[in-house]
Parts: C-alpha cells; structure tokens; sequence
C-alpha cells in the first residue's frame, strides 16, 4: 500500500470516528473534570518537573503526564468544554495511528492492520476515554505505551525507556509494561536481556511501592488480593471485549489454534496490562480497558491473516449493532448529565462576576451523579480560590455572605441566592 494510499484510509477512519462521536463535543465537564480544573493551574515549574522526575511514589494520586494536560487546557481553553475533547481525540487517533505502524512492524498486511485499527479506534467499551477529559491519563498512557514499543522495535533504549517513564506517570498500569516488552523480547528479538534491566529496576521499583505505600486501605482503590475479587473483576472486563456478558473469555482459547506470535504478544500485552485492575473488584470502569485494548488489537491483526477476509468482514458487522446500541446508551446517560451540571454551574458564573464574592456556599439538592466534592471542585474554580467554605443544607449555615443554590430536581435548572448570615449565638 502507497503511503498516499494509507493516508487517505487514515483520513477517512478518523473522519468516522468524529462523526460517530460529534455529540462529545457538546457534554460539559463533570466531577473529575472540575477538580482537576480546581487545582491544576496553581501549580509551579517547580511542581511539576518534581512530579516528572521523582522515583518516588505518589500517595496524592498525583499523575503529572495527565494532569500536566489540565494545566495547559485549562489556561488556553478555560470552560471551553469541546477544545478538551478535540484534543483527546487528536490523541487517541495519534494512537491509533501508531498502531497501525506497530501491526505493521510486526508484519500485519494492510487488511490485517486496518483491522485492528478499526477495532481500537471505534471500541464503545472505550466510550468515556473518547468523551470524557478525566480519563485523558488512560489515553496519554496508551500514547507513551505503544510509543515504548515501538521505540524499543527499533532498538532506541532511551527512547523507550523515557515513553516508559511518562507512561508510568500518566496512569500506573504502565508498571508492567517491562513483561510486555520481555515478551517481545522473547517471542521477535534476540533475546538480549540487557536493554530491559532499567526497564525491570523502575517497574520493581514503583509496583513495590504501589503495593506498600498505598494510602487505600479500606475503600474503592483498596486491592483486595482474593480469587473472589479477581472473579468479579474478570467477569466485568470479559464483558466489555465484545459487549456481550463474559464473551471476552472466549480470546483466552486463541493461543490454542495458532501459533501467531503477534497473537500471542497481543494477549500478553492485553492481560499483562490488565493485571493491576483485576484486584480492584470495586472501581470497575469501561475506561480501564483503553490501555489493554491495543494489544487485543495487535491479537485481532494476528487472526485476521488467519482466517478469510470475509470471515473477519462479517465478524465486524455483526459486532457494529452492540457497539451502536452501547454508543447511544452511554451518550444519552453521559449528555443528559452533563447538561444537569451545565444548568447547575449556570447561575454561579453569572455571579462570580459580581463583587464581593460570597464567604461561603451552601447547596441544597443535586443534579444527578454530581457529588459534593466535584460541586466544591466547581465553586473553586469558578470564584478562583484553592478552599472555599462549602455546605449542605442540612449542615449550621456559616456567617457573612452566603450564596445558597438550590436545585430543583423537576424543572433540572439552579437558583442563587446570597445571604448576609449572621453569627449564630
């Protein structure tokens, strides 16, 4: 295939996926979005080239790669909600584009890539990493992920091993890429275990400590290392490969009739990846599957030189109608929220103009799924402040000058009124 051949395919598949998701670009920011919003900005060159360099493991959930993102966005894009998604969708067709040229290295004809392109980059199961920004630290880890190997491809180590580092720090799932890459290693190179010796020390390094300084202990990101959570987990994540409940253990068999090693790479990359959500049964998300899905992708290329170009055609279109039923679930649930805290954020930027700012914030009601913290994430960035007094109704009111808002649940719009509050006796 000619180079003006591919890029005309590469045009049109990313001309699809824009079409097929142009409703993201008119959501609104949620809970993650706004307290990422809330803090990003203040941080200092000095913060973040820490973040950046530092062996050390973050307990704060700090993730400089991702979050770096919210300091720029939010200082050339402000509120401008569609800016943020066109630049993850600039990122995840980049990723698809380099796994094109990953198939490809491994010696995937056109057909076969394409495939395994198309595959990716319309995956609704990956529907929130294509709409939503919070999950932009699941998509910049897929950009370094496959940047790390095909890097490591072409024998430029350092190359390699800084898209490992920035992987790592984007989302800690990267920590074992180092197997992924001893995979390669073993099933297409020649076997030099050297290059991945830094590669194994900071994988060791970061999961030890991951596993040792993690502050969960008793809540949804707590690991719980039991066969009744890997269950859980398993049987959550076979359903998102094909969107039918438990289909996806059906890839476990693929080995067993091939001797691809392209599949075999794929489906390591694929569970390898996977390892670390498998032990957290509950914080369970279709976003996790990003990272994974390339390398079941790499699989998918695998197979489709395997089995008749019609055999895969009719696979793809018998899959098409549960990816379109799970794209218009997920956008009707995802548009019809955004647009609850749309209306609630309304009259409180109309408000932040005015001076003095209120003392304090007390909000009564919700839209739905919308939680205090990210309603407090929202107040801070809005009145530009790092804390704010921030209460329910149902809390003692604080003094001075407090905005109540109210939402009313029936006609889904907010109302604020501010209060001079005095001092209670």
């Amino acid at each position: 295939m000619s180079k003006r051949a591919g890029a005309v395919l590469f045009f049109c598949l990313a001309l699809l996926f824009v079409v097929v998701n142009r409703a993201a670009y008119h959501g609104y920011f949620h809970n993650d979005e706004w307290d990422n919003l809330s803090w990003t900005p203040y941080g200092s060159a000095a913060d973040w080239l820490k973040g950046f360099v530092t062996p050390l493991f973050q307990a704060n959930n700090f993730r400089p790669t991702g979050h770096f993102y919210f300091h720029l966005a939010e200082r050339f894009f402000h509120l401008d909600f569609a800016k943020y998604v066109a630049v993850i969708h600039a990122f995840h067709l980049f990723n698809v584009w380099l796994l094109w040229t990953l198939a490809r290295r491994f010696g995937a004809r056109p057909f076969a890539a394409a495939a395994a392109c198309l595959f990716f980059a319309l995956h609704m199961a990956l529907f929130d990493d294509f709409w939503k920004p919070a999950y932009v630290f699941d998509v910049l880890c897929g950009t370094f992920c496959l940047l790390c190997v095909v890097f490591y491809d072409r024998r430029q180590w350092v190359l390699s091993f800084a898209a490992f580092w920035l992987a790592y720090k984007a989302k800690e799932i990267a920590v074992m890429l180092p197997l992924a890459l001893a995979c390669y290693e073993l099933w297409f190179g020649k076997r030099r275990w050297k290059p991945l010796v830094p590669f194994f020390f900071v994988s060791l390094s970061f999961g030890l400590q991951g596993v040792l300084l993690n502050p969960n202990k008793n809540n949804d990101y707590a690991f719980r290392f039991t066969i009744g959570a890997l269950a859980r987990s398993a049987a959550y994540y076979a359903g998102r490969v094909f969107l039918v409940p438990y289909a996806g253990f059906a890839i476990l068999l693929a080995p067993l009739f091939t001797r691809d090693r392209r599949v075999w790479w794929g489906l390591a990359f694929f569970a390898l990846l996977f390892f670390p959500h498998l032990w957290l049964p509950e914080h369970l998300f279709s976003a996790y599957c990003y990272v994974p899905f390339a390398g079941l992708a790499i699989a998918l290329a695998g197979v489709s030189e395997r089995i008749p170009v019609a055999a895969v055609v009719v696979v793809f279109l018998l899959f098409a109608p549960l990816d379109l039923r799970e794209l218009r679930a997920q956008r009707n649930v995802t548009l019809d929220r955004d647009n609850q805290v749309r209306a609630w954020v309304a009259p409180l930027l109309e408000l932040a103009k005015s001076r003095p700012p209120p003392d304090a914030f007390v909000y009564s009601g919700a839209p739905e799924g919308f939680y205090p913290w990210g309603m407090e994430a929202a107040v801070r960035y809005i009145f530009h402040r790092t804390q704010v007094s921030f209460h329910s109704d149902g809390e003692p009111r604080p003094s001075g000058r407090v905005a109540l808002i109210t939402w009313d649940p029936m006609t889904r719009t907010a109302k604020v009124q501010v209060q001079e509050q005095t001092p209670a006796l």
